[in-house]
């Protein structure tokens, strides 16, 4: 597996990291642990967790994700060649209990630490924006953790561009570590512009471009839209109905007949294919899904099937030529 680069911090991370949402919850711990080998064994070093997961379902008031992937990266002793990523913000055990309370960051790490089993995070999101403290005050709080050595590097997650610009701006002004990536909802079918994902926010053509003009990296999650590219058993999802929509699935689907591959496995090669830095988050749940999602480090496509994948307006085309 190939590299992309992590912002501006000269490091590199696997060009697909692994989601661990349900690893030792949902997912039992023979199948996390199965999934989390053939990643690694694949050369995925790029594990992203959470302070928060899965702790709004029923029956799990803990961070299983954490605890999990903490003791299997403790019983493979792979530390020294894993990048951690983990977050705070969405505090549990309810998504609505949003904070960035300076207190609060400085406890969840500790906390994180503490479950991960390891002593430095390498990847801090804020998992969600806090209107109601400060941006002075939390980004001091990051800036503590990262000189205490508890935490390498930070992220913004279901950040408007303006806050993270505006953070980031604070941080220069102050000589703090910056927010080096953010981490929208992002996938290839476009959303409804009054489509609600509750905290969720979608990546904006505003996010996009300042990311790109600063040399943050754009770390998407639910690329594959849960797999809706290419499961019969999972419908383009609510809040994605639009006409572009409907001739963007004609391509993937032409495009993964034509290649060979899973519908999923196009919408991530489209993703690796960008030229902005992008590390999409592929979630599973059993080894076929991932090794599905992986076949998007092999897909090269030609100029003509970038320029159809890019054309995001597409009226008026009933052919395409894709020699």
């Amino acid at each position: 597996m190939e590299t992309t680069p992590l912002g501006q911090t000269g490091e590199s991370v696997s060009e697909l990291a692994l989601g661990t949402i349900y690893f030792g919850s949902t997912i039992d711990a023979e199948t996390s642990t199965d999934i989390l080998d053939t990643y690694y064994e694949t050369g995925g070093r790029f594990f992203d967790s959470a302070n928060n997961y899965p702790t709004w379902l029923d029956g799990y008031d803990e961070p299983e994700s954490e605890y999990f992937l903490g003791e299997w990266i403790e019983e493979r002793g792979v530390r020294e060649n894993v990048t951690v990523a983990t977050k705070v913000g969405f505090n549990p055990p309810h998504l609505e209990e949003r904070s960035l309370d300076p207190d609060l960051i400085r406890r969840s790490v500790d906390e994180s630490l503490d479950r991960l089993g390891i002593e430095t995070i390498d990847l801090l999101y804020a998992h969600v924006d806090d209107p109601d403290t400060p941006q002075i005050a939390y980004m001091e709080a990051f800036a503590d953790v990262v000189e205490a050595g508890k935490v390498r590097h930070l992220a913004a997650s279901n950040f408007p561009a303006w806050r993270v610009a505006r953070a980031n701006r604070i941080a220069a002004d102050r000589g703090w570590p910056r927010f080096e990536c953010v981490q929208p909802r992002f996938s290839y079918l476009i959303p409804d512009r009054d489509a609600g994902f509750g905290g969720q926010l979608p990546a904006t053509d505003e996010l996009v471009d300042y990311s790109n003009q600063h040399d943050l990296t754009l770390i998407p999650y639910s690329p594959t839209l849960q797999g809706a590219y290419g499961r019969d058993d999972r419908p383009i999802p609510d809040g994605y109905v639009r006409s572009e929509n409907r001739l963007k699935m004609e391509v993937i689907e032409e495009l993964a007949e034509r290649k060979g591959v899973d519908g999923n496995a196009i919408a991530l090669a489209w993703m690796l294919a960008r030229d902005q830095r992008t590390v999409p988050i592929i979630g599973c749940s059993t080894v076929e899904q991932l090794e599905t999602n992986l076949e998007a480090a092999a897909i090269d496509f030609t100029d003509a099937e970038r320029e159809r994948l890019d054309a995001i307006e597409s009226y008026g085309f009933d052919e395409w030529d894709l020699r």
